[in-house]
């Protein structure tokens, strides 16, 4: 079979490999699509430990089912399925207390094990969903980054008839933006430095966009919110920028929500009293813990998610590190790419 191997940082070969063989408890999944994200970029450049070089990166991916383990008695070959990277050993103190996302064993395809860049990929059972036959190869690749979204809502304690402030309008920006909606807030606004990216947000249901290089963002917010601010904000661009604005943007009792992958240095110039005296709460949302996983599934088969002017550079194989390179040096207006087999 064909796959993308990153072999060392900076060196990705697209090779011809041995098809992979299954264990009892694994399913051989022939992949349909799969997404190109942040992280394979930050694998690409050696910036995550964990990755065990070389690997076949590609943790958001879908596909169908061609073999399956002798122990697994619910999935059949055919079924079509999404991928959960994230594997749990379900012994430590973080599976029993049902706080998965933390375990202490912790494993990922893509990352600790081969993935989804390649034409086939192995796969644990506990990481295999089924799909409604309704949803699409290409949109169901959005599997864990819709549960992500959809864990950072339920951090964030955003309510019916709130306003929510995105920053950054990327593809997690955007899942951020309809998902908001389909959940009941009143009003998403949606902060940016690309106007083509804020273009697609006001088509998928933003209430207003804003460009955080040209609009006073503070003042037009507070002119939303009768001078009180938003409820809550997301940060899904993790930059320093972003995450300093967002305290001048949330109303007292409000909540922030790290989402974005901030630099593992930063520190910001936080004034402590500030979240004393306006009990402002400042809160961390880490990957997709299982409750999420189920819940994505069902707003994906409802339709309420458009996935497909998120993606912007659908790519073969051979194309994926182009692909990278263009994410990793900003020199074209990438919201997702997607490899297509």
């Amino acid at each position: 079979m064909k796959a993308a191997i990153i072999k060392e940082k900076r060196v990705l070969k697209v090779e011809n490999v041995d098809k992979p063989k299954i264990t009892d408890n694994e399913v051989l999944v022939k992949v349909k699509a799969s997404g190109v994200c942040g992280t394979d970029v930050h694998v690409y450049e050696g910036e995550i430990p964990i990755a065990k070089l070389p690997v076949i990166p590609g943790h958001e991916f879908c596909g169908v089912v061609e073999e399956v383990g002798k122990a697994i008695k619910d999935i059949k070959i055919g079924d079509r399925i999404a991928v959960e990277p994230n594997l749990f050993c379900g012994q430590c103190h973080f599976c029993r207390t049902g706080k998965k996302h933390f375990c202490e064993n912790w494993a990922a395809v893509g990352l600790t094990r081969s993935g989804g860049f390649a034409e086939y990929c192995a796969v644990p059972r506990q990481a295999v969903y089924k799909i409604e036959d309704s949803l699409s190869f290409n949109d169901a690749a959005f599997f864990e980054p819709t549960a992500c979204v959809l864990h950072g809502i339920e951090r964030s304690h955003a309510k019916l008839g709130d306003t929510v402030v995105v920053m950054g309008a990327g593809s997690i920006g955007l899942i951020y933006t309809q998902a908001l909606k389909a959940v009941g807030v009143k009003s998403v606004i949606i902060c940016d430095i690309d106007d083509n990216k804020l273009k697609i947000a006001k088509s998928l249901g933003a209430e207003k966009t804003l460009n955080s290089k040209k609009d006073d963002v503070v003042k037009i917010v507070k002119e939303m919110t009768y001078g009180l601010g938003a409820e809550v904000v997301i940060d899904a661009a993790g930059a320093e920028q972003t995450l300093n604005l967002a305290f001048s943007l949330v109303q007292n009792c409000g909540s922030i929500v790290v989402f974005g992958v901030p630099p593992e240095n930063l520190k910001l110039p936080v004034k402590m009293y500030d979240i004393y005296r306006r009990e402002v709460s400042v809160i961390g949302s880490f990957t997709n813990p299982p409750p999420t996983n189920e819940q994505a599934l069902k707003l994906m088969a409802t339709g309420r998610i458009k996935y497909d002017q998120l993606v912007t550079h659908p790519v073969s194989l051979d194309q994926v590190e182009s692909a990278i390179l263009k994410m990793r040096d900003h020199t074209e207006t990438v919201i997702k790419a997607q490899i297509r087999f």
